[in-house]
């Protein structure tokens, strides 16, 4: 929940502000047709809108710096929510665009504002894993505001009231505008009960102070030296932390000056006796104010400011800020009034770093092992309004202060100090020395080592030399071995290739003389075959004349016998026809 319980409000308070962003950007180009612009007017509704959105994010941090940042998000809320109500209301386009822009800027204020108090609510290390939590819970309220607007727009429907000259016709996007500005309202209400840090000062008079006292001057630190300063309640290790610090920042080689507020002067101490006696509790909340700005006035220009014009480092157990949580936001004083005294007793001198340690009340109280003194004694309710009011400075300047959690071990708010200095903390003459020396031996290191590897580098450019040299001999004798071994090789084919020639030459002898052979073989055995072919012929021609010859004599021989036995026949024939 955070260090004083209101994360989740906050949470709640930023997705708050984003879906109603998101619900009017959902239901502009609704209004936009509602006012006879088109898709012109919606560009330009969207825009004023989300411009605005942004030049609230940019202005917001130098935005009324000594109001309550808390305060300051329940009213950015507040006029977010009557911007948007009104841009529902007006049906002037010029009106609309302007109006817009407005409630964009408020937005825009209570988005910055927001996530500045939830970053104080915080440690660094749980710090990435809230911002997480914080867009996841945003995106998911973005979304149903860009749902839901749409669909209550259309629900609503265009509604038209006449009452003589009196005319009231709005869409349902303006009715859902409004509607969205006024469920804000009660948010800021809520912002306002339920994590307000100034309770017991009336808003309307906190209000009119930041606004009068107008802006802080632009802060004076010191040129020379390092102001740090330890702020927070009673109770939250101010001063263990004080030398701790003193002890390792001594120990870097910086001239340290410790000190307190009040009681670091003589005068101051005199002071110190009258403000935290218990016997002055009917000292006037002004003039306790007064006296705690004189020893400030005392203290700054007999200890601090010379301290930190001879260059040392000057560590003090409270500063303006001090005055400003207990007497602004503890009493009923104005915090600007407190402030604006403060600057002109210490001549505008602020601290490099304010370091805010931040503890409850309840466990600061724990630690007291003395009887409290007038301030200590004061209820649980001033206290939590001092710890509001330095978590208020804290928000207003984030870049100057460290907020850290002081309910933890000594130790460990030691570190997270020490890294912070890490960062900021110039050097010393010391560590220059130190710097300068390790610079000089790292430079000689550095020659050194360069000489070696010029060394290192020319023994090896020696040896590739040799080496290529070497590789050259070599590939010049394996080039002759190569050479000579060619021209055997060479001389070797010649000779293969002359005796293959000669073989083949002989072969090509002997072939030429078995192909003259097989030639006059066939030639002769063609001959014989021919002769026996025309033997066979003229054996075959006389044996078909013989055929013929006894076929024509078998023929002769038949045609005779036929002829004679016509002839009987006929005889036969003329003998029958005689005997007749």
């Amino acid at each position: 929940k955070g260090r004083t319980g209101a994360m989740p409000l906050l949470v709640f308070a930023s997705a708050s502000v984003a879906a109603a962003v998101s619900a009017a950007v959902a239901v502009a180009v609704l209004h936009a047709t509602d006012l006879d612009g088109g898709p012109v007017l919606y560009g330009l509704m969207v825009g004023a809108l989300t411009g605005g959105v942004v030049v609230g994010i940019r202005t917001a941090p130098s935005l009324l710096p000594s109001l309550s940042r808390r305060r300051l998000l329940a009213l950015a809320l507040a006029f977010t929510g009557v911007a948007l109500l009104a841009a529902g209301l007006v049906p002037d386009v010029t009106s609309v665009l302007l109006i817009l822009a407005l409630a964009g800027v408020g937005a825009g204020t209570a988005a910055n504002v927001g996530h500045t108090l939830l970053d104080q609510e915080t440690e660094d290390q749980r710090r990435a894993r809230t911002t997480e939590h914080l867009h996841a819970v945003v995106r998911v309220f973005v979304a149903l505001g860009a749902l839901i607007a749409p669909l209550v727009a259309a629900l609503i429907g265009p509604h038209r009231l006449e009452n003589g000259r009196f005319v009231f016709a709005h869409g349902g996007a303006a009715f859902t505008l409004m509607l969205v500005g006024a469920l804000l309202l009660p948010v800021a209400a809520l912002v306002l009960a339920k994590v307000d840090d100034r309770s017991g000062v009336p808003l309307r008079q906190d209000l009119r102070d930041a606004l009068l006292g107008g802006d802080d001057p632009g802060p004076t630190p010191a040129t020379t030296g390092f102001f740090i300063a330890l702020e927070g309640g009673d109770g939250a290790g101010k001063s263990t932390q004080a030398e701790a610090l003193a002890e390792w920042i001594r120990g870097k080689g910086h001239e340290v000056v410790l000190t307190r507020e009040p009681g670091a002067t003589p005068v101051g101490k005199r002071l110190r006796s009258i403000l935290l006696d218990v016997s002055s509790a009917g000292l006037s909340h002004r003039a306790e104010a007064l006296l705690y700005a004189a020893d400030r006035a005392e203290h700054i220009d007999t200890v601090v400011r010379p301290a930190l014009e001879r260059g040392a480092v000057v560590i003090s157990d409270r500063y303006i800020d001090s005055s400003v949580a207990y007497q602004g936001a503890g009493r009923d004083l104005s915090p600007t009034e407190i402030a604006r005294i403060n600057r002109w007793a210490t001549d505008g001198l602020v601290p490099h770093l304010t370091v805010l340690l931040d503890v409850a009340p309840e466990t600061a109280r724990e630690r007291f092992t003395e009887a409290p003194d007038r301030l200590e004694s004061e209820p649980a309710e001033f206290h939590a309004r001092v710890r509001a009011g330095f978590l208020t400075l804290a928000a207003a300047d984030p870049g100057r202060y460290l907020v850290v959690d002081a309910g933890q071990e000594p130790e460990a708010v030691t570190t997270v100090v020490r890294h912070r200095l890490d960062q900021v903390l110039p050097l010393s003459e010391a560590e220059i020395q130190a710097r300068e020396e390790a610079r000089r031996k790292a430079e000689e290191e550095a020659r050194r080592k360069a000489e070696e590897e010029a060394a290192r580098k020319a023994e090896e450019e020696r040896l590739e030399r040799e080496r290529q040299e070497q590789l050259a001999r070599l590939r010049a004798e394996e080039e002759e071995r190569k050479r000579r071994e060619l021209e055997e090789a060479q001389r070797r084919e010649a000779e293969r290739q002359a005796e293959e020639a000669r073989q083949r030459a002989e072969e090509a002898a002997r072939r030429a003389e078995e192909e003259r052979q097989r030639l006059l073989a066939e030639e002769k055995a063609r001959a014989e075959e021919e002769a026996r072919r025309k033997a066979e012929e003229d054996r075959r021609r006389k044996q078909a004349e013989e055929e013929a010859r006894l076929r024509a004599e078998a023929e002769a021989l038949r045609l005779e016998k036929q002829r004679k036995a016509e002839e009987a026949l006929r005889r036969a024939e003329e003998a029958r026809r005689l005997a007749e």
